[in-house]
């Protein structure tokens, strides 16, 4: 009888995320299966999702992969891996400017220029909260769960590009993958990389992340999950 993989199942954003990773982590994770689960939102900054909450819609995520594809049970998952952007949730309010002429909010390394300022004020509070509940938490359910952060987001890191475009997007993934399929360990050498990659372990990187402006800059703490 031929056993099957166990799941490493990773839960992004957006459809981009998984173009631009699911090949790249499927080859470097061999020994497991590595699915994707799109949630086509931030469910760390929506409206209806808190800290008190946030447990249990990731939950609900995985219930919502796991019925997408009939016959897995939770069993079938070894780990959850939650990848997320920070979108500057952890600076300090002073630092989000108010501009009535941006039609849309436009990210720098020391600010955020809105023309919605309280409600990226409340985002934040709200976003902050949750990232700390969830790189707190270990387990969803009874499988393993991690979250890891694309700071300011995945095209910031992988494109040095913090304000992409919509449209750009796929062009950057295929673009990506190009790259990087094929010479699979050079992924993980580029996620080493000083310029971004930050410093301490998994719990350091957090912290780290969390002070003044950082989680408006070019930093990610993906590359601790190849060494665990």
């Amino acid at each position: 009888m031929v056993r099957l993989k166990k799941i490493v199942l990773f839960i992004v954003e957006g459809i981009t995320d998984e173009m631009s990773l699911s090949l790249i982590l499927s080859k470097l994770i061999d020994d497991s299966s590595v699915q994707f689960h799109v949630i086509n939102q931030d469910i760390t900054a929506d409206f209806n999702s808190n800290s008190q909450n946030i447990i249990r819609k990731i939950d609900g995520e995985v219930k919502k992969f796991l019925a997408q594809n009939n016959g897995l049970k939770k069993t079938d998952i070894k780990e959850i891996i939650h990848l997320v952007d920070t979108d500057g949730a952890f600076i300090k309010e002073d630092f989000v400017l108010e501009d009535l002429r941006k039609l849309k909010t436009f990210y720098t390394p020391t600010s955020i220029v809105t023309n919605k300022r309280d409600l990226i004020i409340e985002r934040n509070e709200r976003k902050s909260a949750i990232l700390n509940k969830l790189y707190q938490t270990s387990h969803i359910g009874k499988t393993q769960y991690k979250v890891y952060f694309f700071s300011c987001n995945l095209e910031h890191v992988l494109h040095n590009n913090q304000n992409t475009k919509c449209e750009d997007k796929s062009l950057y993934s295929y673009q990506f993958v190009d790259r990087y399929v094929g010479n699979e360990k050079r992924f993980v050498d580029f996620l080493n990389e000083k310029e971004f990659a930050t410093p301490g372990d998994y719990r350091e990187s957090w912290q780290f992340i969390k002070e003044d402006c950082n989680s408006l800059n070019r930093f990610c703490n993906f590359h601790l999950y190849f060494k665990s």
